[in-house]
């Protein structure tokens, strides 16, 4: 199949089920509202009674976030701490709504909420123990990654080459880029492999997306790449319109807020047609040659 023809029907597969980006959206926003609450609740216990609320909106004081730095000392301190649940309940979560998208990009057919949660349920476990093993890839990579700057910077410290040593850091970053997106390949497609060949052995079918995508690499990367590359320009976009935009007076503070939903939905979007076009490569990479026979005819004289 066309690397073309993948994108548009993966787009129209988007766009049939636009209603749950409606559901992934309000889970953002929950997760979102839960931890701004401590930092609302310290901000409002701070100005409401202060004349400086006034004067912040409309000038930035660096004099009052020393003062409430000092004063809220010990709450900030435990703010790394709630963002470290949030962050494992968010993966756990999104293990689910993946579970429940690939279920309904697999069978288009049933693209019910009831099918939805169904997928969710189903598919949950086995996508928590993909999410262990890739968790442990990528705690191997950033290590690797530490090594070679240590590596870098032993062999830069006596040598005066500027150059030099930009070049190989940046070659340093681009490797690690890299690996994170071939990790994240191997994590989605192993999930599709899970929910299409229905297989509870995660660990088999691991190592099976690992020889799948060392075979196809080119056209599996290339598909994801430009996925990426759409997403990266809204990113892109909405940064020059929020560099437009002025934060003064306040109220434009409320059309950067609906920017930034909207780039929110758009990065969501994006994330279904990952999956979108993930399943439809799988399933064409995967398919069976069938060989046809010609057909003998008589020929009457």
């Amino acid at each position: 199949m066309p690397v073309k023809e993948i994108f548009v029907l993966a787009t129209r597969n988007v766009y049939r089920n636009m209603k749950f980006v409606i559901l992934f959206w309000g889970i953002n926003a929950a997760g979102a509202l839960i931890l701004s609450l401590p930092i609302y609740y310290i901000l409002s216990d701070n100005l409401n009674y202060s004349m400086l609320g006034q004067k912040l909106l409309n000038e930035y004081d660096f004099s009052w976030l020393i003062q409430l730095k000092f004063l809220y000392e010990k709450n900030i301190g435990q703010f790394p701490y709630l963002l470290y649940g949030l962050t494992g309940i968010y993966l756990l979560v999104q293990n689910f709504l993946v579970g429940g998208l690939l279920a309904v990009f697999h069978n288009p057919q049933k693209n019910h909420m009831v099918d939805f949660f169904y997928g969710g349920v189903k598919y949950w476990l086995r996508f928590t123990r993909v999410l262990l093993i890739i968790l442990l890839m990528f705690f191997l990579v950033f290590e690797l990654y530490g090594y070679l700057g240590d590596l870098i910077n032993a062999y830069y410290s006596g040598v005066e080459n500027e150059l030099g040593d930009f070049l190989t850091r940046s070659f340093r970053y681009v490797l690690l880029i890299f690996f994170i997106g071939v990790l994240t390949i191997i994590s989605d497609y192993t999930k599709v492999s899970l929910v299409i060949n229905d297989n509870t052995e995660v660990f088999k079918e691991l190592l099976q997306i690992l020889k799948f995508t060392s075979v196809n690499f080119y056209k599996i990367f290339t598909v994801f790449f430009i996925v990426a590359l759409i997403g990266a320009a809204g990113v892109v976009v909405y940064n020059l319109l929020g560099f437009i935009i002025p934060s003064k007076p306040y109220y434009y503070l409320i059309l950067l807020f609906v920017l930034r939903q909207m780039l929110i939905i758009f990065r969501l979007l994006i994330k279904m047609l990952f999956y979108s076009t993930e399943i439809l490569l799988y399933k064409d990479l995967t398919a069976q040659v069938v060989k046809v026979k010609p057909e003998e005819k008589e020929v009457e004289v």
